[in-house]
């Protein structure tokens, strides 16, 4: 100890001790257990959260997680089901969404290797005729563009940006977007082949978890070993939530008997309730008809028996709780609400029709007074005053901020709603997969995923309030204990087992059925029932058969074996083909001109397929797999 404080003294020791101030000065002190792998990252040329390099085009993680929580959100909107992130990476999401973001990188690379450029007003054009963003008079409504960007959590920024990207794309694209005309011999063999049906023959049988053996600790531990991404918690971080909302200080704001008198007169429209009818009206071809109609009404005969001879149902000529402004022929409304209550109209001559009309209940009209709606004026003024107080609390909130005072105590304070979130996933779940409830919880979620711990992140507009949010911890995504997890593995180790059963015994059902035994024969070995289904499509499924079993009836010929296992890994199919029909098709049938169209799209997208790979080969796609495998916990293929 005493040499190194002599040693200290020395001028070689301030000299490199100035060069560790400065360092620090310029770079700042990063976290010690990432500060090693920043400097490995950046020897490789990748920044910390660099994740893949295209050309001159960084893909950063923050975009990335971004990327897969829009695609996670609509993959679960359009299934019904709430998915997490362990269920993307299961499915092959998150490769997939690394792949579009590589591939329209690769875009952007060659609009910028061309020098490609698109101005602002073209844009801005373009956006102002979109009918999205027009109101009902067809002009652009600033507002609502506004607000269609804030349902989306867009800034006009990226929007503008991500417009011109999305354009820039398109005219590479296009270059390769030519019609592809097919013969017509291939026209005609593709129709046929699209519009072969089959008839079939099958049963259906399931084996059970005590067909299985015993699962082994040591099956166990090579299923944990085999698919660690399947058992790899995602990033978690913990984030501090303060907002303010008309709504959350409503109650605290004073309204005086004056403003509510005030302010009665100013809404006292919205508190009159007008004159509702149910009005029985019966329509006549002539005013002769509706004449005689009414004879027999005096003479006593009920209007809805003149309207059930006319094979008119009551919903038909019953029009419940209608006002005045209701009926699209003024003479009509005005004769209906002319009449006292049962009364029966003489024939009206409208200008739409002629009709007889019976007034059937009446709801007078009403005007509620002060006293009547006091409470409910009350809590409409209050959030008006609440409103405009928002911006005075914006101003002390982030004055607060600025003084680096803590959320609690500025909450506190304030007396604004706070809430700690101690661990959410980038999907809104916490560590045992139940969802995390947060306010504004997509828009922050994505703003919390894409900022770091100690970021003073501007806050966030939602409705007609803000939320603030800050990073408090980050716990990257980490494979969890065997014992953590043990049951889910054993889950899936009984699931594959169950499959490779049921594919086991429908493969002997084949392989009996090709030598010979009959379909019946094979079905009374399992006590299944055999059906039937006819005139089953290639491209065509139902609910009796899904696409896996479509597949494998088409893969045999006539009289041919298949076999299909179900979705719920337990359950297979056994199939033999009774008939195969080809239609007789005509080279001047509609259905020629729909295939060729189809076609040729298709083809068309085939080649913009082949022509983005192309540029992405060309691009030098570089791939961070270090970062990539702390994310997913799964090491990617070449791209």
């Amino acid at each position: 100890m005493e040499f190194m404080r002599r040693a200290a003294k020395t001028w070689v020791a301030k000299l490199l001790m100035a060069l560790l101030v400065l360092s620090f000065g310029v770079w700042g002190i990063k976290d010690v257990s990432t500060s090693f792998l920043g400097d490995i990252l950046s020897w490789s040329g990748f920044g910390p959260k660099d994740l893949v390099h295209v050309g001159g085009r960084t893909i950063r993680q923050p975009e990335y997680n971004a990327a897969l929580q829009r695609t996670l959100r609509n993959v679960s909107q359009q299934s019904g089901q709430n998915l997490t992130i362990d269920d993307a990476r299961r499915m092959g999401l998150d490769k997939n969404v690394l792949d579009n973001l590589i591939a329209t990188a690769s875009l952007d690379a060659q609009a910028q290797k061309l020098g490609l450029a698109l101005g602002d007003d073209t844009v801005l054009k373009s956006i102002s005729e979109n009918k999205l963003f027009q109101d009902a008079t067809g002009k652009f409504d600033g507002n609502l563009f506004k607000r269609v960007l804030e349902q989306n959590n867009f800034s006009e920024a990226d929007f503008l940006s991500a417009e011109k990207q999305g354009r820039l794309r398109s005219f590479i694209t296009a270059t390769v977007d030519a019609p592809v005309k097919l013969p017509k011999v291939l026209s005609l063999a593709l129709a046929q082949y699209r519009g072969e049906t089959r008839d079939v023959k099958y049963f259906d049988f399931t084996v059970n978890e005590t067909d299985l053996p015993s699962v082994t600790d040591v099956e166990l531990k090579k299923q944990y070993e085999a698919a660690p991404a399947a058992y790899t918690a995602p990033e978690y971080r913990s984030v501090a939530i303060m907002k303010v909302d008309p709504a959350d200080i409503a109650d605290r704001v004073k309204v005086s008997d004056e403003e509510l008198k005030a302010g009665f007169e100013r809404y006292k429209v919205d508190y009159f309730t007008p004159e509702k009818r149910t009005i029985i009206q019966v329509s006549f071809p002539t005013l002769e008809a509706a004449a005689a109609a009414k004879v027999r009404i005096s003479a006593g005969e009920d209007i809805m028996k003149i309207a059930s001879d006319m094979k008119l149902k009551d919903s038909d000529v019953t029009l419940a709780d209608r006002q005045r402004g209701d009926f699209l022929d003024s003479k009509i409304g005005d004769a209906a609400f002319k009449l006292p209550l049962g009364a029966v109209s003489d024939p009206v001559a409208g200008d739409l029709a002629t009709v007889i009309l019976k007034a059937a209940s009446i709801s007078a009209e009403k005007q509620s007074t002060l006293d009547d709606v006091k409470n409910q004026l009350k809590t409409r003024l209050q959030l008006e005053k609440a409103k405009e107080e928002i911006t005075a609390i914006f101003t002390t909130v982030e004055d607060a901020r600025s003084q680096q005072i803590p959320f609690e105590k500025i909450a506190e304070t304030s007396a604004l709603p706070f809430k700690l979130v101690s661990a959410v996933s980038g999907t809104g779940q916490d560590k045992t997969g139940a969802d995390v409830d947060m306010p504004a919880k997509e828009q922050v979620l994505k703003a919390a995923f894409a900022t770091d711990v100690g970021n003073s992140d501007d806050a966030l507009p939602v409705g007609d309030g803000y939320v603030w949010y800050e990073v408090r911890e980050i716990t990257p995504p980490g494979l969890k204990l065997f014992d953590a997890v043990k049951v889910d593995v054993t889950k899936d180790v009984v699931a594959a087992k169950l499959r490779e059963l049921a594919a086991s015994k429908a493969k002997a059902f084949l392989a009996d059925g090709k030598s010979g035994a009959s379909l019946e024969s094979l079905a009374g070995k399992t006590n299944a029932v055999v059906k039937t289904a006819s005139g089953l499509k290639r491209n065509e499924t139902s609910q009796e058969f899904d696409g896996a079993a479509v597949v494998a009836l088409y893969g045999v010929g006539d009289q041919g074996f298949a076999w299909s296992l179900a979705g719920d890994g337990k359950t297979a199919r056994v199939m033999q083909v009774s008939k195969v029909t080809l239609p007789a098709i005509m080279a001047t049938s509609p259905d020629i001109s729909k295939l060729q169209a189809d076609a040729s799209s298709g083809l068309a997208r085939d080649l913009q397929d082949s022509f983005v790979n192309s540029l992405r080969k060309a691009a030098k796609v570089t791939i961070n797999e270090e970062l990539w495998k702390q994310n997913s916990g799964t090491v990617l293929d070449e791209p």
